[in-house]
């Protein structure tokens, strides 16, 4: 073995040393010219900093070690500066000395001959001089060199890319299997700081005339007269607030504030060393990507009010839109570059190129080509700033560069869901996790806490045997793993990365399915593997959704989740459902003239016969005012007239032509409207009623044509979309008023006849059919005996939709199938289900006003079953109590729609790419209005509590 192998240091003990290095400087310990100086000498190989190396230290003891070999380099720089000088030294500094006297002289001479203006020069005296010029010319060539600027210009460089460098791991902050609002806002004010140096921020929005500020998690309404609403309207770049005589007053000094629309202003406090950077940005034309920014965290901040988060939504962005700033860094370090030259040389900016002139030229998209009039590249001195400023700014480009090829690699692992990514610099240091780690994964890997700047070794302090297989990996000199490893034994994968055979760090990549992992197929194969793998995905989903929020099974969302159990059979059986109440029921009360369903039947016999006096043919005229029908704008309670009501239901059937496109005679669908409202109004409930029937439909009419706008004509035929239609019609016809836990645990007919099992839902479909099977309502008379029973079959299947128990695994399966929609039979039948289901919460998804008044009409309801409930002594439904309170109700609220309503239509959108925008936006409007509301009952009930206490004294 060679005696250089004795002492030749592992990969390991290179990463222990980067690290232990980092931590020294940025403890205070050693600074960073220091550092700088350990580096060089580790890369010229000095044997006794090898040799340090390639022992096993702990931490401290590499410290220690390293701190004593940089006081030894210090005592040898100053011993060497004042060692003895040799005698040729010393004779050459007398030479220096007497040369200095006579330079003295001579200067004194000819001062005292400029000053006589009678004295004349020869020409031997002029050539003298020339001969003087000359060597005085060549001695400024060869003077020492000056490296002051040129640490300055490297400094710089390295504190511009040390700010901008982590703002990748950020996104550590939210990799948490359970982040919370605060979690994310902390992350936008870290993610803020480290690009801009935002401090503190906030946003003012003008809607309605009225001006609100968003400001710490609260917001205020100001009252601004129009002359600063003309001042906000006037501003044209990022401008300081106590420039604003009429704003001044809600702000602090040094705060500042940028213009992002017309109604959306952005306010930001800036730490004194990133303020130039924010202002160089109309100087440097990247204005639009710090407007970019502050839409980004706005948006961000009101989507935290609206729905559940998920690193998913925003990975993407945080990473692009933070690169574009890293990239307008560069312009930072321009001007810092400038402002270290500028004193030693006179810089111009000219358009023109100009030969005679020294040109740095800063390429990028948007060249920039400054000139210097006074630097020559003759002289030593300005030649090694002039390529150091050069260097520098390369060096800039190569680390913006790395930059985009690493949000290229995270990118891919944000989007993969069974890959899990966790990277690690060269100093091992975790600087990137691609998404919040399963407790699965971390038992397997017994992994504790995975915090920015965590170690590999901390990592996996619990994991001795992972800690030595990292290690292999990256001190292996052929970058393999050893050939007897069992590669299908591996639950993880290490890459290495290297540039220019240096070293740059590792990743760890481990998958969570096995049969991903192993590269083999799945046990299964089909449709059955499709269904397994979506009930397992649902009920991961209500996990989460569960462990984020506890008090969502005592909410509204309760009644959305279904009865699936994960264990055995037996354990299924044995498990009742809590909220059902079984009785002993005698025989009389199912068969015979006594029986439910006996007297059931008669009263259903009854309610079918016609009404005369009800809406007829006379009314069928197709308005102009009707185009309003396929506007979500359209609001059914503004209409106090049964017979218009009826006249609409006929006119969207006119309208899209189905009335003569199937042949349907006008007395049997007058007959059929007729039957359909006195059925839907016969409990006289406040909800589900005749006008939740018309607007159903008609949320209907508008999705399938924004579908077939946005997706193409060819998405449906004109038996599905009737058979929409229909079905959003009929979906609630001779609703009780109930929920079907009340039905089940009164024991009513329905629910003996349904067997507890979606009993609203298929009483619906069943009286839909009754109905049209009259001869005097059958509206689909003229259908052949298949075509009828295959639009019935889909007619059932889209009521059936609208049971709430199948809403996890719908929007499941639908989230499954949007890349491959149309290649199973099964996806049309799906996605009508799903326009069903989500048409049946339209009111929630029209504007403010009118789903305000829909959600009060279905807690009317709540409230009388919960009293109902109490009476007989049935099992109550928590969510139901108190919904008379102001608080109750706007929380119950807010949290139905974060958690149903608004993932529904959100999913629904991304199909229709931005066919359900309209719905989305005032979904996210309405939790806002609500939780202004919740405030306000709040406030009211601290109130209220303040009041009591005062009385009781």
């Amino acid at each position: 073995m060679k005696q250089d192998d004795l002492h030749s240091p592992s990969l390991c003990g290179y990463l222990n040393f980067f690290h232990v290095l980092g931590e020294m400087e940025s403890q205070n310990l050693i600074s960073l010219q220091e550092k700088k100086i350990v580096k060089q000498k580790l890369t010229v190989k000095d044997p006794s900093l090898l040799v340090l190396l390639s022992k096993q230290h702990d931490d401290n003891q590499m410290k220690e070690m390293l701190l004593s070999y940089i006081s030894q380099l210090q005592m040898t720089r100053c011993k060497s500066q004042t060692q003895e000088l040799s005698p040729s030294r010393k004779q050459e500094g007398q030479i220096l000395t007497q040369t200095v006297k006579m330079i003295d002289q001579l200067i004194k001479q000819l001062n005292s001959m400029f000053q006589n203006q009678h004295q004349q020069m020869t020409e031997e005296f002029r050539d003298k001089i020339q001969k003087l010029r000359g060597l005085l010319y060549q001695i400024d060539y060869q003077e020492e060199i000056d490296l002051t600027t040129t640490q300055q210009l490297q400094q710089i460089y390295q504190l511009i890319k040390q700010r901008y460098s982590r703002y990748m791991n950020s996104l550590l902050l939210l990799m948490d299997e359970k982040v919370e609002p605060k979690d994310i806002q902390e992350f936008l004010k870290t993610f803020l700081n480290q690009l801009i140096g935002c401090t503190s921020y906030g946003y003012i929005i003008i809607k309605d005339e009225v001006v609100s500020l968003h400001r710490d998690e609260k917001y205020e309404q100001l009252d601004l007269n129009e002359q600063c609403k003309r001042e906000l309207q006037n501003l044209t770049d990022i401008t300081e607030i106590q420039q604003l005589e009429s704003l001044r007053k809600y702000f602090r000094n040094g705060e500042y504030i940028l213009k992002l629309s017309n109604t959306q202003f952005f306010t930001m406090q800036l730490d004194q060393d990133f303020t130039q950077f924010v202002m160089l940005a109309t100087k440097y034309k990247y204005l639009d990507s710090i407007i970019d920014l502050a839409q980004f965290v706005i948006y961000t901040e009101q989507q935290i009010k609206v729905q559940y988060f998920s690193i998913l939504s925003i990975g993407d962005t945080v990473l692009e839109i933070g690169l574009e700033i890293v990239r307008c860094s560069k312009y930072l370090l321009i001007e810092q570059i400038l402002s270290i030259i500028n004193g030693q040389y006179q810089i111009l900016q000219i358009n023109e190129y100009q030969p005679h002139l020294v040109t740095f030229k800063f390429k990028d998209s948007q060249s920039q080509n400054l000139f210097t009039t006074d630097m020559d590249l003759k002289k030593p001195q300005d030649l090694l700033i002039y390529n150091q400023v050069n260097q520098q700014y390369q060096r800039y480009q190569q680390f913006i560069k790395q930059c985009y090829e690493r949000m290229s690699f995270y990118k891919y692992f944000l989007r993969s869901k069974s890959l899990f990514m966790i990277d690690f610099d060269k100093q091992g240091r975790l600087r990137f996790l691609s998404k919040a780690l399963p407790q699965k994964i971390k038992q397997q890997f017994n992994i504790d806490k995975t915090q920015i700047d965590l170690t590999y070794k901390q990592i996996f302090h619990s994991n001795q045997s992972m800690i030595q297989t990292i290690e292999t990996y990256i001190s292996n000199s052929k970058w393999k793993l050893n050939q007897q490893e069992d590669e299908s034994n591996k639950t993880f994968e290490i890459f290495i990365r290297k540039e220019e055979k240096q070293f740059k760090g590792f990743t760890l990549i481990v998958s969570e399915n096995d049969w991903v992992r192993r590269k083999a197929q799945p046990p299964n194969a089909g449709n059955l593997v499709r269904q397994q793998l979506l009930q397992t995905e649902t009920m991961d989903y209500i996990k989460k959704l569960e462990e984020f929020n506890p008090d969502i099974r005592n909410s509204v969302v309760a009644m959305y989740m279904p009865q699936i159990q994960e264990f055995n059979p037996v354990q299924q059986q044995s498990q009742k459902t809590p909220t059902l109440v079984f009785r002993k029921i005698k025989k009389d009360q199912v068969v015979g003239k006594n029986s439910f369903l006996f007297k059931q039947r008669e009263e259903e016999k009854k309610s079918m016969k016609v009404n005369p006096n009800k809406f007829n043919e006379s009314h069928l005229i197709v308005k102009e005012q009707d185009i309003i029908l396929d506007s979500l704008d359209f609001n059914i309670h503004e209409i106090n007239s049964l017979i218009e009501k009826q006249r609409l239901v006929w006119s969207i059937l006119a309208r899209g032509n189905f009335i003569q496109m199937f042949g349907i005679p006008q007395e049997k669908l007058v007959n059929f409207l007729n039957e359909m409202e006195t059925q839907y109004n016969m409990n006289n409930n406040p909800y589900h009623n005749y006008d939740h029937g018309i607007a159903v439909m008609q949320a209907v009419n508008c999705f399938v044509k924004q579908l077939l706008q946005h997706l193409g004509e060819h998405l449906f035929n004109n038996t599905t979309r009737f058979c929409l239609l229909l079905s959003g019609l009929c979906h609630d016809v001779a609703h009780t008023g109930k929920t079907n836990a009340y039905e089940a645990n009164s024991l009513s007919t329905l629910a003996i006849r349904y067997h507890d099992r979606v009993v609203l839902e298929q009483h619906h479909a069943a009286t839909t059919v009754k109905i049209l099977r009259d001869s005097s309502t059958n509206i689909l008379c003229n259908f052949s005996d298949q075509d009828f029973r295959s639009f019935r079959k889909q007619l059932i299947s889209n009521i059936l939709a609208t049971d709430m128990q199948e809403h996890f695994k719908m929007l499941k399966e639908l989230e499954s199938r949007i890349e491959q929609y149309g290649n199973d039979p099964e996806d049309l039948s799906l996605l009508c289900g799903m326009i069903t289901h989500t048409a049946d919460f339209n009111g929630t998804a029209r504007k403010w006003p009118q789903s305000q008044l829909w959600s009060e009409k279905i807690n009317q309801e709540y409230r009388a079953q919960y009293e109902d409930e109490g009476k007989k002594g049935y099992p109550q439904q928590p969510f139901m109590k108190d919904l008379d309170k102001l608080h109750v109700m706007s929380k119950n609220e807010m949290g139905f729609i974060k958690v149903i309503v608004r993932p529904l239509y959100y999913q629904m959108n991304v199909f229709g790419k931005g066919a359900f925008q309209i719905c989305v936006n005032n979904l996210d409007e309405t939790i806002l209005e609500w939780d202004k509301l919740y405030q306000k009952g709040i406030q009211e009930l601290e109130q209220q509590e303040q009041q009591q206490k005062q009385e009781s004294k």
